[in-house]
């Protein structure tokens, strides 16, 4: 089982999500993340997504929520950090994303991406809304 590091970014009453291009969670839409590296702190993961990934100027972080998610046929402890940030979230092609895009939480029942059901309960429980 590995660990992973996923962050909330939030702007706007929206919030961002990823499609990933490698597993775990190939081509699907998660948040922001990567696993915790040999050595390596979930708050250091933290800071080193928001560099590395999204180009983001860290100012804090508060772990919301810890979940158990399956993908195929392992699954992944992943912490949930809320993260507060400078800039404009952006990523490299050459980076672990296919795709970056921003929604409403209120409308993640309206898209057509794949979505972890764990990932989609926690944001419904932070907006308020039945899961």
């Amino acid at each position: 089982m590995s660990t992973l590091v996923w962050l909330l970014v939030e702007s706007d009453g929206e919030l961002l999500l990823v499609s990933r291009k490698r597993p775990p969670f190939r081509d699907v839409w998660v948040l922001p993340g990567d696993s915790v590296a040999e050595g390596e702190t979930a708050s250091q993961t933290v800071a080193r997504v928001a560099d590395e990934h999204l180009g983001l100027d860290l100012q804090g972080e508060e772990l919301v929520e810890t979940l158990s998610v399956a993908d195929g046929g392992s699954t992944h402890d992943v912490s949930v950090y809320r993260v507060g940030f400078e800039g404009r979230p952006r990523y490299r092609e050459s980076g672990p994303y296919a795709e970056i895009g921003w929604t409403a939480p209120t409308e993640l029942d309206e898209l057509d991406i794949a979505l972890p059901d764990e990932l989609k309960a926690m944001l419904a429980r932070l907006g308020g809304q039945e899961a």
